[in-house]
């Protein structure tokens, strides 16, 4: 699926890795996912932010799968971190698992989530 992206001169260029706008062609189906926390497939909840992090991310590409699509089918995600990681880390990551452009992005830190020990949730807007 081919979504138009753009960053408008009009406004600041992104200051990570996003796009400031995405369009969905018309007649396209939408696969919205729950957020997406970073256990591994028996429920373990590493304890680091970064395994978390890279679980989550996992987590996302075998629902997205599940589907026929891929990371180049979203065009929305929002990110929400407890503590913060590497912006290293973080940009290695992120570009590992979204090789083109990126879709728009939220990125937010939040005083807790569903458990305590939940560090990051993922929500991912996709179509197909």
């Amino acid at each position: 699926m081919e979504f138009k992206k753009s960053n408008p001169d009009q406004v600041a260029p992104p200051i990570a890795q996003y796009s400031h706008v995405v369009v969905i062609p018309k007649n396209a189906d939408l696969v919205v996912l729950s957020g997406q926390i970073g256990n591994d497939k028996d429920g373990h909840l590493p304890s680091e932010i970064e395994a978390q992090f890279a679980n989550a991310l996992e987590n996302i590409k075998l629902i997205l799968k599940s589907e026929g699509l891929d990371a180049s089918s979203i065009f929305k995600v929002n990110f929400w971190f407890t503590e913060k990681m590497s912006r290293e880390f973080y940009i290695e990551k992120w570009s590992e698992f979204y090789i083109e452009s990126p879709p728009a992005t939220t990125l937010a830190y939040v005083a807790a989530l569903a458990r305590p020990e939940i560090k990051v949730e993922i929500e991912v807007w996709a179509a197909k």
